[in-house]
């Protein structure tokens, strides 16, 4: 009885999403991620690196563009709301869209960061105290998004800004007008 529940409680917490995964990386891995300590030092262009970014600096990088969009991104998300990196930079090319994609954990992100033209972002996690994926989303949207905006964006993965300022969440890429 307690051994299996003690067994399924490891088996939880090294299950992709549920912390960031920071920890199980390779030294390499770990050298791809920058802990930027400010706008400054995150480049225009992708470099192959993971910036591990604020929400304050976020919000910054938005004031920089007409339209952004931000894709919440799971490495590992098989719904029908997860699109390919690929599909999403194609049709942010498309829609003249800055396009940001905030990967939630580290596991499996590598692969797919050359995919993109602006570099891959990901939570602070030692800005924000925590390791644990859901909580530090919690408080890194909390910071971004203003308060009346939050309930609105609780589930969906794809927030839009305009002029730096949200504009509007979308459950499916599908529903994103821009042309």
């Amino acid at each position: 009885g307690l051994l299996s529940v003690m067994l399924q409680a490891c088996a939880i917490i090294h299950t992709p999403g549920f912390n960031s995964g920071y920890k199980r990386l390779t030294y390499e891995e770990k050298e791809q991620i920058h802990f930027a300590s400010s706008v400054n030092e995150i480049p225009h262009q992708n470099d192959g690196r993971i910036m591990a970014i604020t929400a304050n600096q976020l919000t910054e990088m938005l004031n920089n563009n007409d339209k952004t969009l931000l894709y919440l991104w799971s490495p590992h998300c098989s719904s029908n709301v997860c699109v390919s990196l690929k599909n999403i930079q194609d049709f942010c090319d498309k829609a003249n869209i800055h396009l940001y994609v905030l990967t939630e954990y580290y596991t499996d992100a590598f692969l797919q960061n050359k995919l993109l033209s602006n570099p891959m972002l990901s939570v602070n996690e030692f800005y924000y105290k925590t390791s644990y994926c859901n909580l530090y989303m919690k408080r890194f949207l909390s910071e971004l998004m203003p308060k009346e905006r939050k309930q609105s964006v609780s589930y969906n993965r794809f927030l839009l800004f305009l002029n730096g300022q949200y504009s509007q969440s979308y459950e499916k890429i599908e529903e994103i007008d821009m042309f």
